[in-house]
């Protein structure tokens, strides 16, 4: 039975360097955190044209996605967030459509995720 050779280091091609500047350049823009999914920059890119739209901030986002979040566990909480969430022109008193428990769950989860997408956008510098 033959030992295999220690396998000699690969030396850096043009190209293998190129993308690996690249990639070193891109880790550097993003501060060394990983990059999201399309679908999510996707996602950030519709959020930030909808702010511009209704000439909301990041900040205002967030808050709405705290106060779906604090609602979850609090009631009483759901309606300081349909007012916000109205007041800043993201949803209109008719696209709400409570359950049974008096609440739009739809809304609550999609406030959840629009104020989490706000804080990443915020954190980009928007």
């Amino acid at each position: 039975m033959a030992i295999a050779e220690p396998m000699a280091p690969i030396e850096p091609t043009i190209d293998n360097k190129q993308q690996l500047d690249s990639d070193v350049m891109a880790a550097v823009k993003r501060k060394g955190k990983p990059s999201s999914p399309p679908e999510v920059e996707k996602a950030k890119e519709q959020i930030k044209s909808l702010m511009k739209q209704n000439n909301v901030s990041p900040d205002i986002v967030i808050q709405i996605g705290d106060l779906a979040k604090q609602s979850v566990s609090d009631p009483s909480i759901y309606q300081m967030l349909v007012q916000k969430a109205v007041q800043s022109g993201l949803i209109t008193q008719n696209q709400i459509q409570p359950s049974k428990n008096g609440m739009d769950l739809k809304l609550v989860a999609a406030a959840i995720t629009l104020g989490k997408l706000a804080k990443m956008i915020k954190d980009e510098g928007f």
